[in-house]
């Protein structure tokens, strides 16, 4: 754990001093991506993920927390295709420790409503209360970083271009709100505290 993040942690949530006068967020979290085989095949390549972790850190970087690709890995085509909740907690026993988790599948049923498919899901499953990320093998740019939202904490919005919003403009730029950083530094505190996610980036060369 990095002592500047440590130190914030302890100005804002102990002694209530102003973030604007607390050390700044700079961490790297580990990801692991996990990829569904369908009838042989990988559900996705190397290259699309890239470009999705490339896309979260874009958002997140200039806020002060990034994305590192740490381990991949294939699973058993029996988890190609998320149709039931059932479906998505069997990936529970598939989690490694101390990384964000992320499974890439072919298909990803909406499971509130048959029919309809997703681009990407931040899962609970139950009942060991394990979180999880899936992306779908079809998800848009994007979709990963929206994920991630979830993941340090964010709902939905239907402001526009938001990044936790499903509504996109013509041009429009992806961005994401105070409160929303604000929640996403709170929550990377609280992982690091906790010992949940490791600070996985370059050691820092101090004068």
């Amino acid at each position: 754990m990095r002592a500047p993040v440590v130190l914030a942690l302890v100005l804002v949530l102990v002694l209530g001093v102003d973030r604007a006068d607390a050390a700044p967020m700079d961490v790297t979290f580990p990801i692991s991506i996990a990829v569904a085989t369908k009838d042989g095949h990988p559900a996705q390549d190397d290259p699309w993920i890239a470009q999705q972790i490339e896309d979260a850190n874009a958002l997140y970087g200039p806020v002060g927390v990034r994305f590192r690709w740490t381990m991949r890995r294939e699973i058993s085509d029996t988890h190609a295709e998320m149709h039931s909740r059932a479906d998505r907690d069997a990936l529970a026993p598939l989690v490694e420790k101390n990384v964000i988790d992320v499974f890439v599948v072919s298909a990803l049923e909406d499971v509130d409503e048959p029919g309809r498919f997703r681009k990407g899901v931040a899962w609970t499953s139950k009942p060991d209360g394990k979180r999880f990320l899936i992306l779908s093998a079809v998800a848009p740019r994007t979709v990963l970083a929206h994920e991630l939202g979830h993941f340090f904490g964010n709902g939905h919005t239907d402001v526009p271009d938001n990044l936790m919003s499903y509504v996109r403009t013509a041009g429009g730029t992806v961005f994401l709100d105070d409160t929303q950083i604000e929640r996403i530094h709170l929550f990377s505190s609280r992982f690091l505290a906790s010992g949940r996610l490791p600070d996985v980036g370059p050691p820092r060369l101090f004068p």
